[in-house]
């Protein structure tokens, strides 16, 4: 009789709970469908991210021009690479967005050249993949860099199959999340990544601290907590159901210090930015959908806050090395920059020579070092070398 009583106990409160579930969903879509109509998508998916990571807005701001571009036909894909300490944030921030996300379209982990080729329908077009201490120079990155070269069409490889040829494609339109420590990916991958360095001093592990204590303490209740994810995985599911071509209508007053790349990966930014407002975005007569000069601000904002796009634009760890070499003269032995930049002698090496058989360090990024063969040996930065770089991005009156 108790079993029966419980069992029934059991239905009644599993009925209650789909009924339950059932109704928040319905809550949820409908918030969604209003903060859509208003223009509100990419504002409000960054506010839920940063009540459950503290910090590094621009992290979550390139996080999420990367996801606006999956809807874009005439871009060339954003992609993001948090670099940084361990312990810091750069994959939690990157898991914290990668939950919000439709969850058919965001995969996290556990990833090898292959499975990113032969997944089939578990990685539709426009997945988002998560990546956790990536090294560049590996077969993973190797491949990574085949599949972000060809964003539209996605990745082809050629199989042998019983002794034939086999063509296989990646998704459409995948986007990289990417953790790791050094930024020292090779020149093609940092064309199409946004390279954020997370902070590590003592400073930013006090906000850190004080987050977590307050989501220990409990905060926001679950069900909130539950009803925000919902409406931002709402939200971006109603983005992967669109392909926008994105008009540019005052592209030519735009003017940009940096190579031509810099400037395809600013275009981008302000497609995105229309895409996260397409109800609020008027169409041409072609269909096209026509970024407005707010789209233009909210790019030219994110792209000063990181510091621009540029190919040689370093890390933390990596100006560590570089001003060590700099204070110690201009030229300085691997013992001399270890001692000036407070770093060990294998992290000084690893930011020297990358990590991985093909690794990509700082002798790999920046022309500038010229390396002196002895016991020891010396590295010397040319004269007048400037590790920094200025952004300048102005938008023209028009004639």
């Amino acid at each position: 009789m108790a079993e029966s009583l419980l069992g029934s106990s059991n239905d009644a409160k599993t009925s209650q709970e789909k009924q339950d579930r059932k109704e928040l969903e319905t809550r949820a879509r409908a918030a969604a469908r209003e903060i859509a109509e208003a223009g509100q998508t990419f504002d409000y998916i960054f506010s839920v991210w940063q009540k459950r990571h503290n910090g590094d807005a621009q992290l979550g701001k390139a996080l999420l021009f990367s996801l606006g571009c999956q809807s874009v036909s005439n871009s060339r894909g954003m992609h993001v690479a948090a670099t940084g300490e361990g312990g810091y944030g750069k994959s939690d921030g990157i898991k914290k967005m990668g939950k919000l996300i439709y969850p058919d379209f965001w995969k996290n982990g556990g990833f090898t050249p292959q499975t990113l080729y032969y997944s089939g329908g578990d990685m539709p077009d426009g997945v988002i993949v998560g990546l956790e201490d990536v090294v560049w120079g590996s077969d993973l990155g190797a491949t990574i860099k085949r599949i972000t070269t060809d964003f539209q069409e996605g990745g082809l490889r050629v199989s042998t199959v019983e002794m034939k040829g086999v063509e296989v494609r990646t998704a459409k339109r995948i986007a990289f999340w990417a953790s790791c420590v050094d930024s020292q990916a090779d020149e093609q991958i940092r064309d199409r990544f946004i390279m954020h360095n997370v902070k590590s001093d003592m400073e930013r592990s006090k906000v850190i601290i004080s987050h977590m204590q307050a989501l220990d303490e409990g905060d926001q209740k679950p069900e909130e907590d539950e009803f925000e994810t919902l409406v931002c995985q709402f939200l971006t599911y109603d983005l992967k159901q669109k392909l926008f071509n994105v008009k540019i209508p005052f592209a030519k007053r735009i003017r940009l210090e940096g190579d031509p790349r810099a400037y395809g990966m600013f275009a981008d930014m302000i497609r995105s930015s229309a895409v996260f407002r397409y109800l609020k975005r008027e169409e041409d007569e072609s269909g096209r959908l026509i970024a407005t000069l707010e789209d233009f601000e909210n790019a030219r904002s994110l792209y000063v806050e990181i510091g621009g796009h540029d190919r040689d634009k370093y890390t933390d760890s990596e100006l560590k090395v570089l001003i060590a070499i700099i204070v110690n003269g201009g030229v300085a032995t691997q013992e001399e920059m270890q001692e000036e930049a407070e770093l060990s002698p294998g992290r000084v090496s690893d930011i020297l020579n990358g990590r991985g058989k093909e690794g990509h360090g700082l002798l790999h990024k920046c022309k500038d070092i010229i390396v002196e063969d002895g016991r020891p040996k010396k590295y010397r930065l040319r004269a007048g070398f400037n590790p920094t770089c200025t952004v300048s991005i102005e938008l023209a009156e028009p004639t």
